[in-house]
Order: structure tokens, then C-alpha cells, then sequence
């Protein structure tokens, strides 16, 4: 097998170790936000994620991006492997994600009047903001140790800590939501983060790194590092969270919580049960690009080999979802969510500009070129802003998905020409082909979408949907062999 085909079947095997778990999680998901829609509907749904998205944007505002930062250090400690480095690097992160995650907790307490009245226009939330600030420093501090399991590539333990802590939340949770329904949103929040770190603490033993003291002063000065580029991906995190956060507060004032429920919906499905391809291979992906950052070809080749496999995996979900939002958020939701439907309808489209772009926009991340990285951060979320508010009012949730198309078809262009300038990143004819075809089959499904209902409407949409997996089978299967890792599966299995 050549270093090309190698490097393929790594995506494809990494992708389908870590998307298998996704697809679980995926599943857990739906069942979730399924009892959530009949249970507190579009209102409490829009709640809940206001509540989510405020915790989140204190805790990307002081947890200085551990998660994604100490990941690259510690795979630069495996790369040298050197067992005492990572031992060292593990044990700053731990100590550096207690500390931002309790100053997180302490800024969300004193600032919880001041949230409820931003986020909700009154103080009515204020005891549960308060009770939720836990939350931040629970999440940094599993941030922390699952950093450590990422930066070592043991995606088994990384996949199951994922999986277990989505699956218990949910389990402890549900009964909650049935007995209180939107009373038990707080408590499902706490216990949810509660679980999560708990099941990271078992993985993260598993991994025995020998046991490293040290103290606070040490900790700032040996970490400077991390805190210095986790620091620069903390405002890269931090403004589309602000950005999301903002544009939900105008769609309150100008739609209602109920609107604020449909777009938080909206975003989910293509955020999460869309996203999870991207989740999956950012896991195994990142690590790799750290660890040869500096090597430009490598880089260029890298970026190349994810793109299309992204493309190819992500190709038949878009037509999938474009022909079938209505029937899809009914079955994950319910009918009361049809209001999302004219988001995702577009939006899902803009998740084929980014799987080129999140693979070009990642080099950028492993070079921690902190001019670039604070610079475009900066420019794009306010692209980003404009484009969102500016499209819910013109056309409403519709305007946010075409809004999204445009930011991700430009956000692409614009990462293409900054990394091949700085980091002479090429894409290869390889990819143009295997974009266009994608293109193609993308616009005819729009196009489709457009057309009167019924069943010759249906009939066209299905036999898009097959030549898209046609498209992404034969093209991956090219590159892999897939039905040689099929056969190595299942003689494993014997």
C-alpha cells in the first residue's frame, strides 16, 4: 500500500472508529431532543439553549481553548516520545483547567444578574444561571483530560468517554424532564456536565502517565505556552459563540423565544447529526497535521486527502437532507419544529463549502500562527454576524441558511488564498474534479427543492440521493479499497 493510500485508509479507519461512536451518540441525540420537543416544546427548547450558549460563552472567554491547545502539546510530547514531557504537559493542563475553570464559575456568579438581564430581558433566570456557573468548571476540567487522550490518539478511550457520558446524561436525565419538564432544565444541565467529567476521569487513569507535582507559579511559567495559543483560540472560539449568542438575542427581540427555539433546532441538526463528520475526523485529523505542521508538502497533501474524504462522506447526507428536512424534523422533533425547516433546507448546503475550508483552516490551528488566526477570526465572525442578522431580517430563519451558504462559499475562497500564500498550501485537480461533481449534485438537488410537491419530486430526489452514494463510494473505494478493509474487518472478527 503506498504512503497515499496509507494516509487515506488512517482517515477512513479513524473516521469510521470515531464516527461509529458518533453515530451512537447521534442516536442517543435524537431520542433526547424527541422526549425534549413533546416535553417542553419550542419555548423551553429555546431556553435551554440560551442557558447552554451562556455558559458557554463565559467559559470560552476564560478557559483559554485547553481542550484544542493542550492537544497540540501533548502530541508534540508523543511525537518526541517522551514520557516525561507528557507526564509534565499533563499535568500543567489539569492544573491550568481547575484554575480558569473556577474563575469561569466565580465571573459567571457575580455577572448573573447582569446575564439574565442581557440574555432574557429580566432577572428571572438569575438563581439558575447562578446554579449552572458549576457547569463551566466541570466542562473545563473534562476538557482537560480528554485534551491529554486526543493528544496521545487513543480515540478508543476518547470515543467511549463520549459515548458514555452522552448515554448516562441522558438516561439520569430523561426522568427529570418527565416529572419537572421545563423545571428540570437546570438539574439536567448540572448533571449532564457532572457525568461527562466523571467518565473522563475513568479514561484518563486508564492512560497511567506517571503522577508529576507541580505547583500554581510553575504551572503559569511551564504553560505559557498553552495559555499564550489557547489564549489566541479562545477569541477565535469565543466570537462565533458571541456571534451565535447575539444573533439570538435578536431573534428573540424581533421573532420570540419560540423562533430562538427553531433556529437553536435548526443549527443542531446541522451542527450535530451533520457535524458528527467533521467531529469524527478532527479527532484523528488535527493531532496528525500538529505533528508535521512544519513540513509544507506533508501539509498540502494532508489537506488535500481530508478534503476530498470529506466531501465524498458529507456529499449524500446534504442531498439526503435537502430532500428530506420536512419528513427528517418531524422524526427527530416533532411537526411543532416545522418553523426550522427553510434554515436547515439552505444551511445544509453550506456544510459542502466547509468541509473544504475546515480542512484548509486547521493548518493554520497546528502552525498556531497567532497573527492569521486572531486576524481572521476577527474578520469572518463579523461577516458572519452581518450576514445572519441581516438575512433573518430580510427573509427571516430562511435568510440565516442563505446567509450560512454565503459565509461558508466565501469563507473558503478567503482560507484558500491565506493558506497557499503562507503556507503554500495547492489543491490538486484531484479535488477541483471530485468539488465539482459534488457542486453539481448539490445544485440539481436545490433546484429540485424548488419544485411543486409530489411524487415525481420524490422520485427525482431518491435517485439523487443514490447517485450521490454511487459518487462517494466509487470515488472513496478508489483511494482505499474499501472492500479489502471490509475483508481485513471481517476476518479480524473470526
Amino acid at each position: 500500500m503506498s504512503d497515499k493510500e496509507n494516509t487515506y485508509s488512517k482517515i477512513i479507519k479513524s473516521t469510521s472508529i470515531f464516527g461509529g461512536v458518533q453515530l451512537v451518540n447521534l442516536f442517543i441525540s435524537v431520542v433526547k431532543f424527541k422526549f425534549l420537543a413533546i416535553l417542553i416544546g419550542p419555548a423551553g427548547y429555546g431556553i435551554l439553549s440560551l442557558l447552554n450558549n451562556t455558559v458557554d460563552l463565559v467559559r470560552q472567554a476564560t478557559g483559554f481553548s485547553i481542550e484544542t491547545s493542550g492537544v497540540k502539546k501533548i502530541s508534540e510530547s508523543k511525537s518526541a516520545a517522551n514520557d516525561i514531557a507528557i507526564a509534565k504537559n499533563a499535568a500543567i493542563l489539569l492544573r491550568l483547567s481547575l484554575l480558569s475553570g473556577i474563575a469561569g464559575t466565580l465571573i459567571v456568579i457575580a455577572l448573573s444578574k447582569y446575564l439574565s438581564i442581557w440574555t432574557f430581558g429580566n432577572n428571572s433566570q438569575i438563581a439558575a444561571i447562578i446554579w449552572i456557573s458549576v457547569s463551566v468548571l466541570l466542562k473545563q476540567l473534562t476538557g482537560s483530560r480528554l485534551a491529554v487522550i486526543q493528544g496521545l490518539s487513543k480515540l478508543g478511550y476518547m470515543a467511549k468517554a463520549n459515548l458514555y457520558g452522552s448515554l448516562i446524561g441522558f438516561i439520569l436525565s430523561l426522568p427529570l424532564f418527565i416529572f419537572f419538564k421545563i423545571d428540570a432544565i437546570v438539574p439536567s444541565i448540572l448533571l449532564s456536565s457532572l457525568i461527562s467529567f466523571l467518565i473522563s476521569v475513568i479514561y484518563y487513569k486508564k492512560l497511567r502517565i506517571e503522577k508529576y507535582d507541580i505547583d500554581i507559579k510553575e504551572s503559569f511559567i511551564e504553560g505559557k505556552e498553552i495559555l499564550f495559543f489557547g489564549g489566541l483560540l479562545s477569541i477565535s472560539g469565543f466570537l462565533p459563540i458571541l456571534s451565535n449568542y447575539l444573533i439570538q438575542l435578536f431573534v428573540n427581540n424581533y421573532g420570540g423565544i419560540s423562533e430562538v427555539g427553531f433556529l437553536n433546532v435548526g443549527l443542531l441538526i446541522i451542527n450535530t447529526y451533520v457535524g458528527i463528520v467533521f467531529t469524527a475526523m478532527s479527532t484523528e485529523y488535527y493531532p496528525r497535521l500538529a505533528a508535521m505542521s512544519q513540513d509544507d508538502k506533508k501539509v498540502s497533501e494532508t489537506v488535500n486527502q481530508q478534503a476530498i474524504i470529506s466531501m465524498l462522506i458529507i456529499l449524500p447526507i446534504i442531498v439526503l437532507f435537502i430532500g428530506f428536512s420536512p419528513l427528517i424534523i418531524r422524526l427527530l422533533f416533532s411537526n411543532k419544529f416545522d418553523g426550522a425547516i427553510p434554515l436547515v433546507s439552505w444551511a445544509i448546503i453550506a456544510m459542502f463549502f466547509k468541509a473544504v475550508s475546515w480542512s484548509m483552516g486547521y493548518v493554520i490551528i497546528a502552525r498556531a500562527d497567532s497573527k492569521v488566526f486572531v486576524k481572521t477570526a476577527m474578520v469572518f465572525n463579523i461577516f458572519y454576524l452581518l450576514l445572519c442578522i441581516g438575512g433573518y431580517h430580510l427573509y427571516g430563519l430562511e435568510g440565516i441558511g442563505l446567509a450560512l451558504v454565503l459565509y461558508f462559499s466565501t469563507h473558503m475562497i478567503a482560507i484558500y488564498l491565506i493558506t497557499r500564500k503562507r503556507y503554500n498550501i495547492v489543491l490538486t485537480k484531484d479535488l477541483y474534479q471530485i468539488f465539482g461533481m459534488g457542486f453539481l449534485v448539490c445544485f440539481l438537488s436545490v433546484i429540485v427543492y424548488h419544485m411543486s410537491d409530489g411524487l415525481f419530486k420524490q422520485i427525482i430526489f431518491i435517485a439523487l440521493f443514490v447517485l450521490s452514494v454511487l459518487i462517494s463510494f466509487k470515488e472513496i473505494d478508489k483511494r482505499v479499497h474499501l472492500k479489502s478493509i471490509f475483508v481485513n474487518f471481517k476476518n479480524r472478527r473470526k
